[in-house]
């Protein structure tokens, strides 16, 4: 096939995807919860098998980040990070029938007391998570427990797929931003004391700083670090890891993360990007099967030496 080769498959891959969306949504929203573990591990293991590229990448990944892990363990590893995403891609749409006491039956959540003092200053707060366990669950949760929740998406490929998963979202109860539109309806919410979730663990390809992760420069958007800057939200790392001896997920929202502004918005910036990518770091080594590692979080690496942070860049 010819140049146009590439382009051609992918609207072909967009076409079926569409095609079986909303009968594979309607499927899965009838799992029953306990049989989304089983059929997540068979699903994973399915992946780790045919998908040679992503499973090159997770075990590279954590060679590079755990340099005295075996082989073995990195295999091990590498089928976790398979089975854990794929049960939370099925639990994804078996929770959209969930109600409230439903939720609570699936998920614990401690640290509360953390959230409830950031709506006590008046200031809203970010949620800062990450591509770990099942963050769409702990969103679902949150508002369960009354948060006003607002999160930050990034659009699907195809438009068909992005109004499902869009639409599953908001029955949860929580807003959906595009980050395109984000930051205005974000410095918004904080302004009326709600809550903005932030995943910002994942390469990202506009603005950024390079902080630490694993010892490895990693491009990170840093708007929750502006974000909080401009209007003196507080930021809470909190984590929604699976509990697999329970089979029910462990929610924890930690205190606020504690730094000192300088006046310097690009120096702070920095500081606080690397202050909570830290705070992402040391729950993946709690938990590491639980993480993306499939994903390429250091693809822009070897730009660390050129890419910087201005306060004109955020907007």
């Amino acid at each position: 096939m010819g140049r146009d080769s590439k382009p051609f498959r992918k609207k072909l891959l967009l076409a079926a995807v569409r095609a079986i969306s909303r009968p594979l949504v309607w499927l899965l929203s009838r799992v029953p919860w306990n049989a989304a573990d089983p059929i997540g591990r068979a699903l994973g293991m399915l992946g780790y098998v045919i998908s040679k590229r992503y499973r090159r990448v997770a075990i590279a990944n954590l060679r590079a980040a755990f340099p005295e892990i075996t082989e073995a363990n990195a295999k091990y590893l590498t089928k976790q990070t398979f089975c854990n995403f794929c049960r939370a891609f099925v639990e994804f749409f078996i929770v959209r029938r969930f109600t409230q006491s439903e939720i609570n039956n699936v998920i614990e959540l401690e640290g509360t007391e953390n959230t409830d003092e950031a709506l006590r200053r008046g200031k809203g707060g970010i949620i800062l998570t990450a591509h770990f366990g099942n963050w769409e669950v702990l969103a679902r949760k949150l508002v369960a427990q009354g948060y006003p929740l607002n999160v930050i998406a990034r659009n699907s490929d195809d438009p068909t797929m992005t109004g499902i998963i869009n639409d599953i979202r908001q029955s949860g109860g929580y807003n959906v931003m595009t980050r395109d539109s984000s930051v205005r309806t974000s410095m918004r919410c904080l302004k009326a004391n709600e809550f903005v979730g932030i995943l910002p663990d994942q390469n990202t390809l506009g603005s950024c700083v390079f902080v630490e992760f694993f010892g490895r420069p990693a491009a990170t958007a840093a708007g929750a670090a502006m974000f909080a800057i401009k209007t003196g939200a507080a930021i809470l790392p909190a984590f929604c890891s699976w509990n697999p001896k329970e089979k029910k997920y462990h929610g924890i929202i930690y205190p606020a993360l504690e730094y000192k502004l300088t006046g310097d918005t690009d120096k702070d910036a920095i500081n606080i990007t690397a202050a909570f990518t830290r705070a992402i770091e040391d729950e993946v080594r709690k938990y590491p099967s639980q993480w993306l590692w499939i994903h390429n979080r250091w693809k822009r690496a070897g730009e660390a030496q050129s890419c910087q942070l201005t306060a004109d860049s955020f907007g």
